[in-house]
């Protein structure tokens, strides 16, 4: 664009606070979440996270716990393979599972539930609160879990994390992340996603509270709220960005870096409108 030009950005103000990344070699470092969770011997859980991603061509990671000595393969991992989500599992570099849904549809720069039980038997994939259909392509040992592991010591959020090295970095942003020691059912991943507006009865919450190990709310701290109480730490670019929606998102993405540049903004009924003037 040059001096004078005129865009005109609209977006979704769907809004979830937020953890941003580049793409390149932003992440969150959480290992002390893997160190205990392997140490728990968890043998079932519950992954729940909103997020937005740029792009829905490539693959990035979400969250990954491995370990960093290397040597036979520990690795447990959800990422984003194009506008699907996969889910992987290998210990001591044996044969785990490996799971990747048939049609998640995820839309690039729209906001996502997802939510991954194992409970017990498998790894079942929620998006937006609804069980999807996903094929199986390694199911030697698919209850494998955090107990099934030797020697987690790398949590990760926002890339993969695999014998110590880092790659396939998020391009997008994280919402929201929880961890529970159990698995939850169909209803609470329903409500966990927005779509249950009914509360939880007392005896569910009471239940819910004490199996949630980790919640990072992204409200300005880095310490999650959940019994294993992990602080994550910031790596290169991340960023806590506040609010974040699909409007803001674009706005940031357009990368306006002019002194005179000149932005009018109106909501027009579930979504903001910007008229971007390039200054000179």
């Amino acid at each position: 664009m040059t001096a004078g030009d005129v865009e005109v950005i609209k977006g979704s103000i769907n809004s979830y606070l937020a953890a941003s990344f580049d793409g390149t070699d932003d992440e969150l470092q959480a290992n002390a979440h893997a160190v205990a969770r392997n140490s728990a011997n968890d043998t079932k859980g519950t992954y729940s996270f909103w997020f937005m991603p740029d792009n829905i061509t490539g693959t990035y990671g979400l969250i990954s716990c491995g370990d960093a000595v290397g040597g036979a393969i520990e690795n447990l991992l959800i990422e984003q393979a194009a506008n699907d989500i996969r889910v992987f599992g290998r210990s001591q570099g044996a044969a785990g599972f490996d799971f990747i849904t048939t049609n998640a549809a995820l839309e690039k720069n729209v906001w996502v539930h997802v939510a991954v039980v194992q409970n017990g038997v498998k790894p079942n994939i929620y998006i937006n609160g609804l069980l999807v259909a996903a094929t199986e392509t390694v199911g030697t040992n698919a209850d494998h879990w955090f107990n099934d592991f030797t020697g987690l010591d790398e949590c990760r959020i926002g890339c993969k994390t695999l014998n110590g090295a880092e790659s396939n970095f998020l391009l997008g942003v994280m919402g929201p992340v929880k961890y529970w020691s159990a698995a939850l059912d169909a209803t609470s991943i329903a409500r966990e996603a927005g779509i249950d507006p009914s509360p939880n009865t007392t005896g569910e919450q009471a239940i819910l509270d004490a199996a949630l190990e980790e919640s990072w709310a992204w409200d300005g701290l880095l310490t999650s709220s959940g019994g294993d109480a992990t602080t994550a730490v910031v790596v290169a670019h991340a960023y806590l960005s506040g609010w974040s929606s699909q409007w803001s998102r674009a706005v940031e993405l357009r990368g306006y870096t002019h002194a005179n540049d000149n932005f009018n903004t109106f909501r027009d009924g579930g979504q903001y409108v910007t008229i971007a003037i390039q200054g000179a």
